[in-house]
């Protein structure tokens, strides 16, 4: 950590003199740090620090040189295996960021209503003891569910795992993220209940095989790594198609990885999981799947008790064990059990339908599949999807070709809709019966790899005995707000955003009072932004917001604005192949303090108010350091994260974690070892059993027919109990352990008064709501562009560089036309955003409301029954010709305010604020 240079007692002096003010009227823009002497000597300083970049989710290797307590210059780090020295604008741009002069600088306190903008600035002390107060009375008299925390993606960690361990430690509560079940939990806890290793994702590293140029076909479905993972998944793909990979893109825009595809299938958005049953239906069809890989290693021989929906186990039928499935075997023609893994002394049928006694039909797993795909022909999808069928075959062709060296990467758009599980249910399903699971340039793999500083839950693991009052309760579980019905939920321990704004409203079934938001900008990423807005204004007690800059979640809803530090400023593990990149301070400005202090010091300050728990959580040494205890200090902190990769990683040689960062970037294993030994990993012996591995699923087969989803529904997990071993009620309706299609609440086959389908997408120069106050990014990309077919700018009457109204059920916002036949007729593209320019003016909150699709989404049934998704994408709006808003930025001249503004290095909050001692029995 940098050198503080500036004492408590100057620092305090210089706090004192700061009065009430209007954000609006840009008061952020001084620098009231004056380190007098200690910036003198340390004139021609010059040094470099190696970190890694979180500008977005990429966590690039960057090299930072800093001259005399400023960062001059940020690069590439080329000893990063998987960015090879290569940044994107929004991470070379964080010298604007850092510096920026609308930086938050100290903990504020509204003064105002509730978007009136009005602060005045209080210390840490203040604002850690209320908002304490606050909690402890709420505990006290009301109970700890009342409790509400939130994060988001975009540039510093979300600390997803850290909000659940506040709330265990503080006896419960909700958790949401705007994400979630819009963004990755679906594709991230689903797709491994069926190929039990895994979830597909290139932006978030799931995906690692793109970078040994080993994959012959590469399917982006819903995926674009050339605009959202540039310097990672983006230029891996270039080097992949130079080496000969084969590439299909599936998107209604035509992105720059469309425009190298070998085929290119602009889809209409939200039928997705028709064309992922059509491929399904086409490949079993053709009899083009792996037969020894579906027969040995799925459960789709297995037979179907038709009655429970799940597979036969063998005792069912008294035929032997709970741990043993039943097939129909052609030697004898009957059912009998299958040990694991395999009985060469049977001839198990795959596609069937047979009488198991008594006139009990009972179909394979298999024959239930090809039912659940059966009327999904080509033209079908092509009919439903807007697509060719010609081209739909050729692409099937071009997967089918590479496989087992394939694969299919899902991305975020099919988590946006009601088909949220069912999408990764299909594209898991191909690879599976591929055999494009495990194999050399198969994207399905298991591998070491991880955040150490996710701070994973506190749960039943290694606390039963140790610290049992900081586990998880089945009644806590149970409370969470919409668990019940959207257990996949379990996955991230996260409620229901929608489930969240009626218990807010309405107070039932309990009302949530405390809201403490880690994140950028809440608006911008919610969907119906404006009925969440007013919900959260009208009936919380109180809203804190924790972040680097004032966003509208600041202005239209925060009591209290603490500043966090950005990924520059703090610590933090990545992982780039066989390699640990250290995120290490390089500067810590103002009174910024990383996120996970700030939880450590609520902590401390409701353990000195007597909750006994969080006391329990600063015992030394904490039993299980991957779950962790809090931290007093910095140093705490980051040698919890050294704890940490050495336990994960480095078993036999630990380092500290100054030698950690000494080291950065570091191996952990060959490379060679890396990437040759995971290969068929699920044949490895288990010495434990003597048997091979197999997959992580109830059965140790790949389940293609997904009877996890089933068992969820019914007990809270996949393996009959949730992630504590508790048994949950069920949910109101049954899973569906197959996927099926759902046309979008909103179609354009039934809408005639909102004509057009509105899809969005990210754009390179920012990732979701950040970094639109960084001069050279909005410089790049001013305004949010809305991508119009030629037929369809003619029937609305626009063109080309025009302003358009987009409107919806639920609210308008503009856009800039740009006119191109890369999205297909009758749809419209246009990415999130918002003008942080209009904070200044005398209406802060049409800073969310001028250029926010958010302002046109739906937050409203119908939802994914096991995610609880809504809908963002694929839903209809009507567009006509518009007047820019008044107000905006749009030429590179209006940016000038937003020009980086040099303050000295001061230590950041650490320099005026710690926790205190921790003296409990």
């Amino acid at each position: 950590m940098a050198e503080k240079s500036i004492s408590r007692r100057g620092f305090l002096k210089e706090a004192a003199a700061a009065g009430v003010f209007a954000a609006a009227a840009g008061s952020f823009t001084s620098n009231f740090v004056d380190v007098g002497e200690a910036a003198a000597a340390a004139q021609d300083d010059e040094r470099t620090v190696k970190t890694s970049c979180r500008s977005c989710i990429g966590d690039c290797g960057v090299i930072v040189t800093v001259r005399n307590g400023r960062i001059v210059k940020i690069e590439g780090d080329p000893e990063d295996p998987i960015s090879k020295g290569r940044m994107c604008a929004k991470g070379l741009a964080e010298i604007q960021a850092v510096y920026n002069p609308d930086r938050l600088k100290y903990p504020l306190r509204r003064v105002g209503e509730r978007g009136s903008n009005e602060w005045e600035r209080v210390s840490w002390d203040e604002a850690i003891s209320q908002i304490a107060d606050a909690l402890m009375e709420l505990y006290e008299k009301d109970g700890a569910m009342q409790l509400m925390l939130s994060c988001g993606g975009g540039g510093s960690p979300p600390r997803i795992g850290a909000t659940s361990r506040f709330l265990n430690a503080f006896g419960g509560g909700n958790f949401f993220e705007p994400g979630c079940a819009q963004c990755y939990l679906p594709r991230s806890h689903g797709e491994p209940f069926i190929n039990g290793m895994t979830d597909t994702s290139i932006a978030d590293r799931a995906v690692i095989e793109i970078y040994f140029n080993t994959t012959k076909t590469c399917v982006l479905w819903g995926t674009d790594p050339s605009q959202s993972y540039v310097a990672a998944g983006g230029r891996a793909l270039c080097d992949m198609r130079a080496h000969g990979c084969k590439t299909v893109v599936i998107d209604p825009r035509f992105t720059p990885d469309a425009a190298k595809a070998d085929v290119w299938l602009p889809i209409r958005p939200g039928t997705d999981t028709a064309l992922g049953l059509a491929w399904i239906r086409y490949i079993l069809e053709n009899d083009l799947y792996d037969h020894d890989f579906v027969m040995r290693w799925t459960n789709l021989p297995y037979l179907v008790n038709e009655e429970t929906k799940l597979t036969y186990k063998a005792s069912e039928l008294g035929l032997g064990t709970d741990g043993e499935y039943v097939v129909w075997d052609a030697n004898t023609n009957s059912p009998r059990p299958m040990p694991y893994p395999w009985d060469d002394a049977l001839s198990p049928v795959l596609d069937g339908e047979f009488d198991v006694g008594g006139g009990v039909m009972s179909r394979t797993a298999y024959r239930a599949l090809w039912d659940a795909v059966s009327e999904w022909t080509l033209d079908k999808a092509a009919e439903i999807c807007w697509l060719d069928a010609e081209k739909i075959e050729e692409a099937i062709k071009l997967y089918v070709e590479g496989a087992p060296a394939a694969g299919i990467s899902l991305g975020v758009c099919t988590d946006q809709g009601v088909n949220s599980s069912d999408s990764p249910m299909c594209t898991a399903i191909l690879d599976v019966i591929m055999g494009c699971i495990c194999r050399p340039g198969s994207l399905v793999q298991k591998r070491p790899s991880g955040q150490a500083g996710a701070a994973q839950p506190w749960d039943n693991k290694g606390f039963n005995d140790a610290v049992p009052s900081l586990c998880v309760t089945a009644e806590q579980q149970a409370m969470k707000l919409g668990y019940i019905e959207h257990k996949g939920f379990e996955g991230w321990q996260a409620s229901h955003i929608p489930t969240i704004l009626e218990a807010v409203e309405t107070g039932k079934p309990y009302q949530p009072k405390i809201w403490i938001d880690f994140s950028g900008n809440k608006p911008i990423m919610i969907g119906n932004a404006a009925n969440f807005i007013q919900v959260m204004r009208d009936n919380m007690e109180l809203i804190v917001h924790c972040y680097v800059n004032l966003t509208t979640m600041s202005t239209e809803l925060a009591d209290f604005v603490l500043p966090t530090t950005d990924w520059i400023e703090n610590a933090y593990t990545a992982f780039a192949l066989n390699k640990v990149i250290i995120r290490q301070p390089v500067v810590n400005l103002y009174e910024s303090i990383e996120t996970h202090m700030i939880y450590s010091f609520l902590a401390k300050a409701l353990a000195d108010r007597g909750h006994e728990n969080m006391q329990l959580t600063f015992k030394k040494p904490f039993p299980d350091p991957s779950h962790g205890g809090y931290w007093l200090n910095y140093q705490e902190y980051e040698e919890w994260l050294a704890s940490i990769v050495n336990q994960q990683l480095l078993k036999d040689n630990p380092m500290t974690w100054q030698e950690m960062c000494e080291a950065t970037p570091f191996e952990f294993m060959p490379l060679d070892e890396y990437r040759d030994g995971y290969y068929e990993l699920y044949e490895k012996i288990d010495e434990e059993t003597g048997l091979p591995a197999g997959f992580g699923t109830a059965s140790k087969k790949c389940e293609p027919y997904a009877e996890g989803f089933t068992v969820m529904g019914r007990t809270g997990g996949r393996f009959g109990h949730d992630h504590n071993g508790n048994v949950q009620p069920p949910a109101s309706v049954d899973y569906s352990p197959l996927p099926r299609y759902i046309e979008p609440a909103e179609s354009p086959l039934t809408d005639t008064e909102y004509p057009y389908v509105l899809t969005s997408g990210r754009v390179p120069v920012f990732h979701h709501g950040t970094q639109r106050n960084v001069p050279w990014l909005r410089e790049i990309y001013p305004a949010p562009q809305c991508w119009i077919n030629p037929k369809t700018a003619f029937e609305i009457g626009v063109e080309d560089g025009d302003w358009v109204l987009l409107e919806s059920r639920r609210g308008s916002t503009h856009g800039l036309a740009h006119v191109t036949e890369g999205v297909a007729p009758g749809i419209v593209a246009q990415e999130r955003f918002w003008n942080p320019e209009l904070l200044r003016t005398d209406d802060p909150s049409q800073a969310w409301k001028a250029m926010n699709v958010n302002v046109l989404t739906k937050n409203d049934p119908p939802y994914n029954d096991v995610y609880g998704s809504y809908t963002l994408r694929g839903f209809q709006v009507k567009v006509s010709k518009a007047e820019k808003p008044e107000g905006v930025w749009f030429d590179p001249k209006d940016f000038t305010p937003w020009l980086p503004e040099y303050t000295d290095e001061t230590g950041g909050g650490y320099a005026i604020y710690d926790g205190g001692e921790a003296n409990y029995a």
